[in-house]
């Protein structure tokens, strides 16, 4: 019999990010489990705390070991492969075990919650024939008519129709309706409303759905990269390998990397696999997602769709992990625990034997090096499966343009086939990434530039409000009519954002009916699902937003893509910047020529002849990679070695350095076989009124170095005076901004 527990405690804090040891009172042995959460002292305190692990003997002096008070909950909260990835991800990214475990399971049901499955009521069968024989009964003949007439309607709906409880429990009893377990899909996400079947594959699709079904087959951890150019038919091939997974009683997790996919993901995978999807995103309220993760624990739910932290679902017998574009930053996290989602997929395979399908037109040049050298991991499809081809792409150079005196931020090769698109009646996606009316304020006699008073960067100007609004910290400050710095007059607006195209657009067609998507207009719960379904149905010609517009939407009647300006996200700091440009470029290009009337995207540019731009213009991924990984090799970036960043924020500025300072020199003393670059003031140096300084480690297998890292970092945070110098540890970051 165990006698004692280790026990993590339910604290943010370093003090405590260690495992102490507890004894089981008599009264609780045999009765509590690792996985648990249990009440336990803490000093003077009463602390929660879960359980690690059961033990016979510890080290620890009996005297000093106290008892659990109590258990919190008679299930435990963790699975064993749960307790396993919590170790695995602490490890890994640099963070403290109560972290790791708030992001593997999420607060409502950390907390107790325990939502009750929605159902609906229905009509029996027999109801029809009965419902003439109710006429002494008003009130059920008129729940029967709705129920008849409506379809099944759930306790809410009823409720404002007058229905009484009374009247539905004497309807049960006679057997004339019935409850049925409702779609727990947030309203606005609907189901499909018919089951589809699976299509007839291409001979490209083919070959990749006979080796992905192999290596579910193999019952071993499998990696495989699905490089299928846009509209190749990767969600088919992902449909019929889940189909295949679940025949064999295994269960399969999609991952998209943005909410605004969604709404047409469930569409498909509901439509193949109806009652089996649970949807797990950041837009669920805390009853819904608590209600996916309790159906998704008891089995209900064998195929989970979802976003980042879908990857810690809580599927058994998992089987196939697939992670749709699977190059997108979305899907590392940037708070503790940074993890990527692709490295969390990956050990989920190893542990469940499972197989892990990365799929993308334009896949990440760690993820498509890895699949290089591994030959049996690389599948391809360079064929699309649309009534057309890729479509042909136009460069235009902005620079011309300005020589010859045209000064709209739309070229006159864009703007005359956008006018051919609304005169024939077809629709067009407009593609810029950067939100808001201008990138910037300038004062044109003295260069002032206007910026946020707590952060090292411009305001970008809000026309709709009148107001400039930092997008780090959220600061706003009315639109000068003159210079602060030299009370000049000739203050002008400089790089367009999502709201100045939307704005030109409407000067120039007045009556044409368009939707913006950015992060401002899409705040409210539904509001992808709302314009996806509207350009969907036609009800708007054009689409202007932001990179979530740039991928995984099918839109048929697109034929026209236009990239407003092709180098917002080439001129970064980051030396992946070319990496993203060229991706965004390939995706949003793609969504185009998706049906019967072809189409063609126009890419404005005042870099015409960077090879991302031309790359991309050709949809030519192996030029741009090849070019690419040169370079990498040159500099030994990624995927030739691996970056750790430490991260130090303050609002004093001294300490900031002198801490920085401090870690530098202590990793420096430890580390000899990698490169220490820092500390050094970071690409944006202020944000929030916070100074940011870095010290960054490069070099090969990283993780060896590990625990010589923690002891620095634990050394740190014990620092006597302690540092009030934030740290945030990353391993290899996606932006190092």
């Amino acid at each position: 019999m165990h006698e004692y527990a280790e026990i993590i405690v339910d604290l943010i804090s370093n003090a405590v990010d260690r495992p102490f040891h507890y004894k089981i009172p008599p009264a609780l042995r045999g009765k509590v489990m690792p996985g648990m959460k249990v009440a336990i002292p803490l000093g003077p305190r009463r602390c929660e705390g879960y359980i690690l692990r059961l033990l016979s003997s510890t080290s620890v002096d009996h005297a000093a070991l106290r008892d659990i008070y109590a258990v919190s909950d008679p299930e435990p909260l963790l699975t064993a492969e749960q307790l396993t990835l919590l170790h695995w991800l602490a490890h890994r990214c640099y963070c403290r075990k109560i972290d790791a475990l708030n992001a593997i399971v999420p607060a409502t049901f950390r907390q107790g919650h325990r939502s009750q499955k929605p159902y609906l009521f229905a009509a029996t069968a027999e109801a029809e024939a009965q419902i003439v024989k109710l006429t002494k009964a008003p009130a059920q003949q008129k729940v029967l008519q709705i129920l008849l007439d409506q379809g099944p309607q759930d306790r809410k709906a009823l409720d404002k129709k007058g229905i009484t409880s009374a009247t539905l429990r004497a309807l049960e009893t006679k057997g004339l309706i019935e409850k049925r377990n409702k779609s727990r899909y947030p309203t606005g996400e609907p189901a499909a409303e018919v089951s589809t079947d699976p299509l007839q594959l291409g001979s490209e699709q083919a070959v990749c759905f006979e080796r992905i079904g192999a290596a579910l087959d193999s019952n071993r951890a499998q990696r495989l990269l699905l490089h299928g150019i846009t509209a190749s038919g990767k969600t088919e091939v992902y449909m019929q390998s889940i189909s295949k997974c679940l025949k064999s009683g295994k269960s399969a997790l999609v991952m998209v990397p943005e909410i605004a996919l969604t709404p047409q993901m469930i569409s498909h995978f509901e439509g193949r696999f109806p009652g089996h999807i649970a949807v797990l995103h950041s837009r669920l309220t805390p009853a819904e997602k608590s209600r996916e993760w309790q159906a998704i624990r008891e089995g209900e739910a064998r195929v989970v769709l979802g976003a980042r932290s879908a990857v810690f679902a809580p599927l058994a017998n998992l089987g196939l992990i697939v992670i749709d574009e699977e190059h997108e930053t979305t899907y590392k996290q940037e708070e503790a625990p940074r993890y990527h989602a692709r490295d969390v997929a990956w050990w989920r395979a190893r542990y469940n034997k499972a197989v892990l399908v990365l799929g993308s037109a334009t896949p990440s040049l760690e993820s498509y090096t890895q699949a290089v050298e591994d030959k049996g991991q690389l599948l391809t499809m360079t064929g699309r499966i649309t009534p057309t081809q890729l479509p042909p792409v136009t460069i235009v150079d902005m620079r011309q343009e300005l020589k010859e005196n045209h000064r709209q931020i739309f070229s006159r090769l864009l703007l005359t086939e956008l006018d051919g698109v609304l005169e024939r009646g077809e629709q067009a996606l407009l593609f810029i990434n950067r939100r808001g009316f201008a990138g910037f304020v300038l004062c044109r006699e003295c260069g002032y530039v206007v910026r946020c008073s707590s952060c090292d960067v411009s305001l970008t100007l809000h026309l709709d409000r009148q107001l400039m609004c930092c997008h780090y910290c959220g600061f706003e400050a009315p639109v000068p009519q003159t210079c602060p710095e030299c009370s000049g007059i000739k203050i002008r607006y400089f790089s367009a954002g999502t709201q100045r195209v939307e704005d030109e657009i409407k000067k120039l067609h007045p009556g044409v009916t368009l939707i913006r998507m950015d992060s401002d207009t899409t705040t409210s719960r539904q509001a992808h699902s709302h314009y996806y379904r509207r350009f969907r149905e036609g009800k708007a010609s054009i689409l202007i937003g932001t990179q979530m517009i740039a991928k995984g939407f099918d839109f048929p009647s697109v034929t026209l893509v236009g990239v407003v300006a092709a180098d917002t996200t080439l001129n970064l700091p980051d030396f992946r910047a070319p990496e993203r440009t060229f991706q965004l470029l390939t995706q949003v290009a793609g969504r185009t020529a998706r049906g019967k009337l072809g189409g063609k995207v126009i890419i404005q540019t005042y870099h015409p002849g960077h090879y991302a731009i031309q790359a991309a213009a050709k949809h030519d991924y192996c030029v741009f990679y090849n070019q690419e990984i040169e370079n990498r090799r040159q500099l030994a970036y990624p995927p030739f070695s691996d970056l750790l960043r430490f991260l130090f924020s303050d609002s004093d500025e001294q300490k900031v350095f002198e801490a920085a300072t401090w870690l530098t020199g202590q990793l420096q003393q430890v580390i000899s076989s990698a490169e220490i670059l820092g500390p050094a003031p970071a690409s944006l140096y202020r944000i929030k009124d916070q100074y940011r300084v870095q010290t960054i480690i490069k070099g090969q297998q990283l993780n060896a170095i590990n625990p010589a890292v923690k002891k620095v970092i634990r050394t740190y945070h014990e620092h006597k005076p302690p540092y009030s110098v934030r740290l945030a540890v990353d391993f290899n970051p996606l932006v190092v901004l």
